[in-house]
């Protein structure tokens, strides 16, 4: 079946989901499913930064700092949301969802980066595995030279 409407594919790291229609790609931005880090690709090859892409970002991101907007898109989140139902697991869902839009909003207004860390553990890793490669490359270079 041929169809007009654009597919797309996502990257989030190494993982690679799809085929998805903008629209589809659009809610899963407001559920939060879909990150302002992650990639998209038409065809699996050349990779962008979803953020990049224009006709992918539902308008509701735009205006998440006034009230308005910020209920606005509470409101369109709620409705594109397949889980909404009026059971205590949804209950449960819908409080969790809460938080997420707030990650979803702070995301968009670049208030967290990937690699913010409430406590540190990131950064403090990666300069421990930098050390630990340096000591590994002075070492191999020391040793080189003695042998030769």
């Amino acid at each position: 079946m041929v169809t007009d409407e654009s597919q797309w594919y996502v990257q989030k790291g190494s993982r690679v989901q799809g085929p998805f229609t903008a629209d589809e790609v659009g809610r899963f931005l407001l559920l939060g499913r879909v990150r302002n880090t992650d990639r998209v690709s038409r065809d699996g090859e050349l990779w962008e930064p979803v953020t990049q892409v224009p006709e992918l970002i539902p308008e509701e991101l735009l205006d998440l700092q006034s009230d308005d907007g910020w209920n606005q898109f509470l409101h369109v989140r709620q409705a594109s949301d397949e889980r909404t139902s009026t059971t205590k697991v949804a209950v449960d869902r819908r409080a969790r969802s809460d938080k997420d839009a707030e990650y979803v909003r702070d995301e968009w207004q670049n208030k967290s980066t990937p690699t913010d860390s409430s406590n540190g553990v990131l950064p403090w890793s990666l300069l421990g595995i930098t050390l630990a490669a340096l000591g590994v490359v002075l070492y191999l270079n020391a040793t080189s030279g003695v042998a030769g």
